[in-house]
């Protein structure tokens, strides 16, 4: 039963086989009726039982329609690398999928011409096959047991018409943007007058950001990012392939999760005295703030998926908001 649940789970990502030969890289993947895109909303694989006749809930693998919601998602991002023989591992929101299979599991892919894939995993004499939801004009979730929406396509991430961005958080009294991401990939600003900062010292009334040198954000760190503009076309990034380290300390903790939906439960609450959000003083100028609007938390409660949060010094008295500059040793 254990391998049937990673075998499906794995087939959710894997839409490539040995015939397609795909050069390593980082991808979107859309549904060839629906128009939808795959976002990894849950990478907790005991969240996705399986029933004895290889039946899956996977409600945690959302499909978004509009494309501006896929651009400012990095769980629409799934970097494909070959692992020979045929098979790949896929790795997405900082999951390697092979590994938690434990390097044991095949994916069989069937071509479906034009361009297009039916995935399908066997394990225990069973085979499903990955599909979308109804091909609606709304977002929906993935499924195992539809015929009509089997089709996906691989499409190679660029910075033109398949391009990933930041959508800013705030704006300040002088007119500059800045957002928050914490992507399971290393990525460079592609945008001029991009910059990306982490915060190196926090406490009592502020906090001090400093910023990343060169254009290169290593995976799985959370940043602040001095965006151009509200237009996400104006704040593009690009998943690069490399090894990157950061060794600074950073002040900055992020998830990749955020979701809440029937058993499908991967969230980090929000928590006054430990957390502070990207926010403004009232006078406008840059700030970690106690208070935010309910529509900066999922459900009202819960950190935003791939978003970053200031974490406390709780030996200390913090204020309810933290300026830029005005934190003291």
């Amino acid at each position: 039963m254990k391998r049937l649940i990673f075998a499906v789970i794995i087939s959710i990502f894997c839409v490539f086989g040995a015939k397609a030969q795909l050069t390593d890289g980082y991808y979107h993947i859309k549904n060839a009726t629906t128009g939808r895109y795959i976002s990894i909303n849950d990478t907790d694989p005991g969240n996705y039982k399986a029933t004895q006749a290889g039946d899956v809930n996977m409600g945690g693998i959302r499909t978004y329609i509009n494309y501006d919601t896929v651009a400012v998602s990095p769980s629409c991002v799934i970097y494909i690398k070959s692992l020979g023989n045929g098979g790949y591992d896929l790795v997405s929101q900082g999951s390697s999928l092979y590994n938690m299979a434990n390097q044991k599991l095949a994916i069989n892919i069937t071509s479906s011409g034009n361009g297009t894939y039916k995935i399908h995993g066997t394990a225990q004499g069973i085979t499903k096959y990955l599909s979308d939801g109804s091909p609606s004009g709304s977002d929906s979730w993935m499924m195992n047991n539809r015929v009509d929406t089997q089709d996906w396509i691989p499409i190679p991430i660029n910075t033109t018409d398949q391009f990933i961005a930041v959508r800013p958080d705030v704006k300040t009294a002088d007119g500059q943007y800045f957002g928050t991401i914490r992507a399971g990939f290393s990525f460079r600003l592609v945008s001029e007058g991009m910059a990306a900062f982490y915060v190196s010292n926090a406490g009592g009334t502020g906090f001090t950001m400093n910023q990343i040198e060169g254009d290169i954000v290593p995976a799985g760190i959370p940043v602040i990012i001095r965006c151009n503009s509200a237009n996400i076309e104006d704040n593009k990034i690009e998943p690069v392939i490399g090894g990157y380290t950061f060794d600074n300390p950073n002040w900055l903790e992020g998830v990749y999760c955020s979701i809440s939906v029937a058993k499908h439960r991967n969230t980090t609450p929000y928590d006054q005295i430990t957390m502070r959000l990207l926010g403004l003083s009232d006078k406008g100028e840059l700030a970690f703030v106690k208070d935010v609007p309910a529509e900066r938390l999922y459900k009202e409660q819960y950190l935003m998926a791939n978003k970053a949060y200031l974490k406390l010094n709780t030996n200390i008295e913090n204020a309810d908001v933290m300026t830029h500059g005005g934190y003291t040793p």
